[in-house]
């Protein structure tokens, strides 16, 4: 289908019933997989807010503070409390940058690297029995979550500028 011979082909819509079943969907396999459910790995628990500030400096290692508050769309002061609190629980280091003792980077540490780990096997080992084998189109959807990921942060970022 095309909208004329000067544009890009027009992909069929997708109704916005099986958008939000889509949703509804992810919405199931997260709280199926949540590391704080009945099944959960021993790990350090952490609440949803410092879950999303681990996850953040875990893939940004040397961020500062005010990069994970405005990455993860948290009020600073609430991003502080997070830190603060996985400062404590042995998950986070602070470290002042060489060239500028003003500035302070955030590293995850070896508890917090060694709890990802167990994390991310436990998620492998749900998915993987789940999928009872047969992991065609994991990859592809990875890639489909991905994007949406992104298209949703860009329309955050959007959002806030418009502010």
């Amino acid at each position: 289908m095309s909208s004329g011979w000067y544009s890009r082909p027009v992909a069929p819509a997708i109704s916005d019933d099986a958008l939000a079943e889509f949703a509804d969907v992810v919405m199931r396999i997260a709280r199926d997989i949540d590391p704080n459910g009945p099944h959960a790995p021993d790990i350090v628990p952490l609440t949803g807010t410092e879950a999303l500030v681990m996850r953040w400096v875990h893939h940004n290692p040397g961020a500062s503070p005010s990069a994970v508050a405005a990455a993860t769309a948290l009020q600073r002061s609430n991003c502080s409390v997070a830190l603060s609190s996985l400062v404590a629980k042995g998950m986070i280091e602070r470290q002042t940058a060489p060239d500028d003792a003003r500035v302070v980077r955030l590293r995850p540490t070896a508890l917090a690297d060694e709890s990802v780990q167990k994390l991310h096997a436990y998620w492998a080992d749900r998915l993987r029995v789940a999928l009872d084998g047969d992991d065609a189109g994991v990859e592809a959807a990875a890639v489909l979550l991905a994007r949406i990921e992104e298209g949703l942060r860009r329309g955050d970022a959007l959002e806030s500028s418009a502010r």
